[in-house]
């Protein structure tokens, strides 16, 4: 059999992530012995060949991991869709034995690459009749292969949650809107912010719900004719209401239901002279595109990456591979078709300038609807009264995670909205067990989701440890006639609320529905692939890291040991060393010898002379001999040899993990949680009410609301019960391990044993229209 020979190239807008996605392609394909060749600047490098086409080794993707835009550069070119282009194109793929592409780029980049790939055996007839290539050469290349990658802040192609660079494009817009709000507070302005994304509205949709935006103008939901006193009216009956302050995120594709295109500057101009108020512009933006990646996207890139060259690998010699695009549904990585991705795409297009608006919306996508659906109901106050109202409790336990303020925030609203009372219970469990109850408003927890900690304070300990906790968290919820109640937080919070639904038979009290919402640095909840706070830890994680590699370089062959948090869970230590380009990553599930530090020290000794660092990411319970100290003694000391040369530090990240405001993803994931925590309650209460009382006995009454692959589900705390690992406070099976595997290869930690399995699954556009929450 043949070498394998595969080419990437990447095409279109700049997305931040391409080169890690580049880095996982070359990794992948060089550690399974293939060739692999960049093609520089995309679709014109690739008609022009020659030194357009250089081929890719180890050294020719470190460092690149962190770095923004794309290293191999990106250009459109009228040529390639001649046939003239497409055959210099073929020409020069044959000439370097190159039949497999990854194609990275948005739905101009993937069109082109399907086009291509449909005339492929006609340009392939066409140069050997006209002897441009040998009869040998066209018996050995009848197909070309290819999977595309989306790379793109839009995140307009249909089929998947999320696109590589869009993650970051929120950083930059949620960062420079926190920015703004400190300005507009002081001044009492509104700010308009405009936003990129085309005709996809995601962008501005997910920045109005991370940011709390008064107003926002998408382009699959247009102005409906009277927009104009329906939002003045609106701001005005907010006005200074909550906040002295106003924000109106307006997509840059956005129009009225008429499609007339709706501006900054008009927007500007209706809200000063209609409403009074001292407005500004800010339009973001390239600025979206540009600086390092996000954790997010680098994890995405690297999982796309590594997927994509799996699958050309895998392609059996002689037999065409059906073109794919790979990406992510939530936590789960699939393949579709490509055509039947990019053509629906396009039809959301079309829709949109025919004017059939609910149409194009439908191709979005549910979860794109259920969140427009979020929006307005946390946006929106409504004063109605309910005929049957609810009163509920939320509360925190355990450690602070980012994301737990807009989680309460959500929680309220939508009740409040719905004309029930919502209580918050300060200090966890022991607050609920002492009647700290305080009624929350719409007012009270505004500007709550871009604060970081806990404003209702949390504290990890479980009804048990407290002084008859059980007797005396029973006696609050039936004094104060609760409903139902909801618990944000980590290991504590689901085995506290276990202890609580055990205890059902006692104390008629408990007998309410019951929810955990997983929030967590350690992501170590049963009932989800991952908590909030993630998302936020491992951006501190990955810019200290990157810090610490700068440094690292600085001083020239120098190792850092970085330690993070997690419990004996090793989720934040992994992703975080997917993410930040470590060299290896050590867990407590893996467990950690002095044989494996021996092997660590042998890929030291080799990377160093080539390359002036390296990074290993311990996770703090991975082993109770082999700390930290111990671990950078032990390099320190194999540096000193002369063979080697090379010097240690160590640095223990700690709480630091747990600060700062909340990153995008745990916004808006806060959110979608607790809207479906929330949904779960009030269909639990209204099913288990009975004349006015309220009476859940259920298994599926007290339940964790998690995420699950491509999905937000409930699950009864009685079956996660089975699944867990009390003594190490973790689920017994945990989606991430195989990333410890790729973590190595990439690295070309031979040294290591890395047996790194595909997971991509092939999946079609009617299982993502299917998509839906508990």
């Amino acid at each position: 059999m043949s070498q394998k020979v595969i080419a990437v190239f990447t095409s279109g807008g700049d997305a931040p992530g391409m080169n890690a996605a580049l880095r996982a392609i070359t990794g992948v394909a060089l550690t399974n012995k293939a060739r692999v060749f960049a093609i520089l600047h995309g679709y014109r490098g690739l008609v022009e060949g020659g030194e357009n086409f250089r081929e890719l080794h180890w050294k020719d993707v470190v460092g690149i991991l962190h770095r923004g835009g794309t290293r191999i550069g990106s250009a459109r070119c009228m040529e390639f869709k001649e046939r003239a282009g497409q055959l210099r194109a073929a020409e020069n793929l044959i000439k370097l034995e190159i039949n497999n592409l990854v194609a990275i780029g948005g739905d101009g980049t993937l069109t082109g690459a399907h086009v291509f790939r449909s005339a492929w055996q006609s340009l392939v007839a066409e140069l050997l009749e006209t002897a441009r290539i040998t009869p040998e050469q066209a018996a050995r290349f009848p197909h070309l292969n290819i999977v595309g990658l989306v790379g793109s802040i839009d995140n307009d192609i249909c089929g998947f949650s999320m696109t590589i660079g869009c993650d970051t494009a929120l950083h930059r817009i949620v960062d420079a809107v926190d920015a703004l709000v400190t300005t507009a507070e002081s001044h009492e302005r509104t700010f308009i912010v405009e936003v990129m994304g085309r005709d996809c509205g995601y962008l501005a949709l997910m920045s109005a719900i991370a940011c709390s935006a008064d107003w926002v103008f998408l382009p699959e939901d247009p102005a409906r004719d009277g927009w104009e006193n329906a939002m003045c009216t609106s701001l005005a009956k907010r006005d200074r209401r909550s906040l002295n302050y106003s924000l109106v995120i307006l997509s840059e594709g956005a129009t009225d239901e008429h499609r007339q295109p709706i501006t900054s500057a008009q927007l500007k101009k209706l809200l000063e002279e209609k409403s009074g108020h001292d407005t500004r512009i800010t339009c973001l933006g390239h600025v979206q595109r540009g600086g390092s990646p996000s954790a997010y996207d680098r994890i995405l890139a690297t999982r796309s990456g590594a997927e994509a060259a799996l699958a050309l690998l895998r392609a059996k010699e002689g037999e065409p591979l059906p073109a794919r695009i790979i990406g992510v549904r939530w936590n789960k990585m699939v393949s579709l078709d490509l055509m039947e991705s990019v053509q629906q795409t396009r039809e959301v297009n079309r829709l949109l300038r025919a004017l059939q608006f609910p149409q194009a919306l439908s191709l979005r996508g549910k979860p794109f609807m259920e969140e427009i659906e979020i929006y307005r109901r946390l946006r929106r106050l409504r004063t109605e009264p309910c005929e049957a109202p609810m009163r509920i409790v939320v509360l925190h336990a355990g450690a602070p995670a980012a994301g737990m303020n807009g989680a309460v925030k959500t929680i309220v609203r939508y009740f409040v909205n719905g004309g029930h009372t919502v209580f918050g219970a300060n200090d966890g469990f022991e607050g609920l067990a002492l009647n700290k109850l305080v009624e929350m408003t719409w007012a009270s927890v505004a500007g709550w989701t871009q604060m970081g900690g806990a404003v209702l304070g949390t504290k990890r300990a479980r009804p048990s440890e407290i002084d008859r906790g059980v007797a005396r968290i029973a006696a609050t919820l039936e004094e104060t006639r609760i409903d139902g109640l909801v618990i944000i937080g980590g290991f504590e919070a689901y085995s506290g609320l276990l202890e609580l639904y055990h205890a059902r038979k006692d104390h008629a009290a408990l007998q309410i529905p019951m929810v955990c919402v997983p929030a967590t640095i350690s992501n170590n909840v049963p009932g989800t692939d991952v908590s909030l706070g993630c998302d936020t830890a491992l951006n501190a994680i990955v810019e200290a890291v990157d810090c610490l590699v700068q440094s690292a370089g600085s001083s020239r062959s120098r190792v850092f040991l970085v330690e993070t948090m997690g419990g004996y869970c090793g989720y934040l230590a992994t992703l975080g060393a997917l993410a930040g380009g470590a060299d290896d990553v050590f867990t407590h599930e893996e467990g950690l010898s002095i044989d494996d530090l021996q092997a660590d020290i042998v890929h030291l000794r080799t990377k160093l002379k080539t390359v002036p660092h390296a990074v290993l990411v311990r996770n703090e319970k991975c082993s109770e001999g082999y700390t930290t100290e111990f671990i950078t003694s032990l390099l320190r000391e194999e540096g000193r040899d002369a063979a080697a040369n090379f010097s240690a530090r160590s640095n223990i990240l700690g709480h630091l993990q747990q600060g700062g405001a909340p990153s995008p993803c745990d916004r808006v994931r806060a959110a979608r949680l607790c809207f479906a925590a929330a949904r779960f309650l009030e269909v639990q209460i209204k099913a288990t009410r009975v004349d006015g009382a309220v009476a859940a006995n259920t298994k599926e009454s007290a339940s964790v609301v998690g995420i699950h692959g491509a999905q937000e589900i409930s699950t009864p705390l009685a079956d996660l019960e089975q699944q867990t690992d009390f003594v190490h406070r973790v689920p017994t099976e945990q989606w991430w391990l195989n990333m410890v595997h790729l973590v190595r290869l990439l690295e070309n930690n031979t040294a290591r044993t890395h047996d790194y399995k595909a997971e991509c699954e092939e999946v079609s556009l009617e299982d993502s229209s299917a998509l839906q929450s508990a």
